[in-house]
């Protein structure tokens, strides 16, 4: 059995109140976090199943998605150990 750790997910909207969630991860499921994050950005809207409901995001809402912790399997395009300034 693999363990389970704990991923919380930010969805931040153009309009309105960011979308947080968490989700408990096997290693494989972290590890693709970020490729399936990619893909569901080529596609017209993200589901994410809520507190029992299916909620459906128009991906041309979506100001960013914020993973934390980040996936070790980063998507393309992406600066690596970056810190804040502030």
């Amino acid at each position: 059995m693999q363990n389970l750790s704990e991923i919380t997910i930010s969805i931040h909207l153009l309009s309105g109140d960011p979308i947080v969630f968490k989700i408990e991860a096997n290693e494989d499921r972290q590890r693709n976090a970020g490729t399936r994050i990619e893909r569901s950005m080529d596609a017209n809207y993200i589901g994410v199943e809520l507190d029992g409901k299916l909620v459906i995001i128009p991906t041309n809402n979506i100001q960013k998605i914020e993973i934390l912790p980040a996936p070790t399997a980063m998507i393309s395009h992406v600066v690596k150990g970056a810190k804040s300034e502030s």
